[in-house]
């Protein structure tokens, strides 16, 4: 099992690592590096100021530890972030919304949660290619005048972000994946650089907002149906064996079943049972990788009593037979 660090304790470990100058961190006007060291894995963060309460951050890590930051408080003040996950993800539990999050790749994540406790999570081995932008909320009324167009949720976090309680999850567009490659793969210098990112930037709001607009569900689900929708998600993992019928869990989250599959159509980008099928594959294969099962073992651990219906299954969604991904203890 990986070791799980804290963020007290991976501050421990850079600052030994500082000491014996094995970290690359500096500042460069706007923009500051910082190279993880190879105690706790490897890739880099880098943050810019591309003007005052525009911050972008890019981040491409493969950390050595599961590495686990507490957050205590977000600011009262908090800024609109918008968060892009190309590869890798990070699991969310902050106290405004209840249930712990999955942020995943290929996947946009937009928030405002002011005042609220949180925990992120990062997983071992996986390679984290993620965009972070967080705008002041004051700024925006300064770039438009007609924010009066864009969802309700949002607005409010704009005119009111110390009572904001916003978190929007969305798939992410070809058309917004080629803006965040362009970013990552920004090719000036100086202060072209500058013009070049900020601009860059402005595109992907514009595309944020787009999406939003044209979108049939142009405006997000309530905190509360989030929360009830990753509640139904928890039982699903929880009951993985054996599910509860649709009507069954609609009825446990307190949700109707139009509002529980649309949710999770919304948030999750498929359907409910598309969802746990995913899931109970993606455990299989772990298993068979790690070699701790055989294939029987590990068709009855995620539900399947036929060893030919998972071994369909498996195939069906890899390209693959469960014994091709064995290692030799697991055959």
């Amino acid at each position: 099992m990986a070791n799980v660090l804290t963020g007290d304790e991976v501050q421990e470990i850079l600052q030994a690592c500082r000491a014996q100058g094995e970290v690359a961190d500096y500042v460069a006007g706007a923009e500051r590096f910082f190279e993880l060291p190879a105690k706790l894995g490897r890739g880099y963060w880098r943050k810019i100021e591309l003007r005052p309460g525009l911050q972008l951050s890019l981040s491409d890590l493969e950390k050595r530890q599961i590495h686990r930051h507490r957050i205590r408080q977000h600011p009262q003040t908090m800024p609109l972030t918008f968060s892009y996950y190309l590869s890798g993800g990070c699991r969310v539990e902050n106290d405004g919304l209840k249930m712990a999050h999955e942020e995943v790749a290929g996947h946009s994540y937009l928030y405002c949660l002011p005042a609220t406790a949180e925990v992120e999570q990062y997983p071992v081995g996986q390679r984290i290619l993620h965009l972070t932008l967080r705008i002041q909320p004051d700024l925006l009324p300064m770039m438009s005048d007609r924010l009066h167009e864009l969802p309700t949720e949002l607005r409010t976090a704009i005119d009111q972000p110390e009572q904001a309680m916003l978190y929007a999850a969305g798939r992410i567009t070809p058309a917004q994946r080629q803006v965040l490659k362009q970013i990552f793969h920004c090719p000036y210098q100086g202060l072209t650089r500058q013009f070049y990112l900020e601009a860059k930037v402005l595109e992907l709001l514009a595309l944020q907002f787009d999406q939003m607009l044209s979108s049939s569900h142009a405006q997000s689900l309530a905190v509360n149906d989030i929360d009830r929708i990753y509640q139904a998600r928890e039982i699903l993992i929880r009951e993985m064996t054996g599910p509860p019928s649709l009507t069954e869990l609609a009825r446990q989250v307190q949700l109707n079943e139009r509002k529980l599959k649309e949710g999770f159509r919304q948030v999750f980008k498929t359907t409910v049972f598309g969802y746990l099928q995913k899931y109970r594959m993606q455990q299989a294969r772990q298993l068979l990788e790690a070699g701790s099962t055989t294939v029987q073992e590990t068709a009855s651990y995620v539900g399947y009593a036929s060893r030919s219906s998972f071994v369909a299954a498996f195939k069906k969604q890899f390209g693959v037979t469960p014994s091709s991904c064995c290692q030799p203890s697991g055959q």
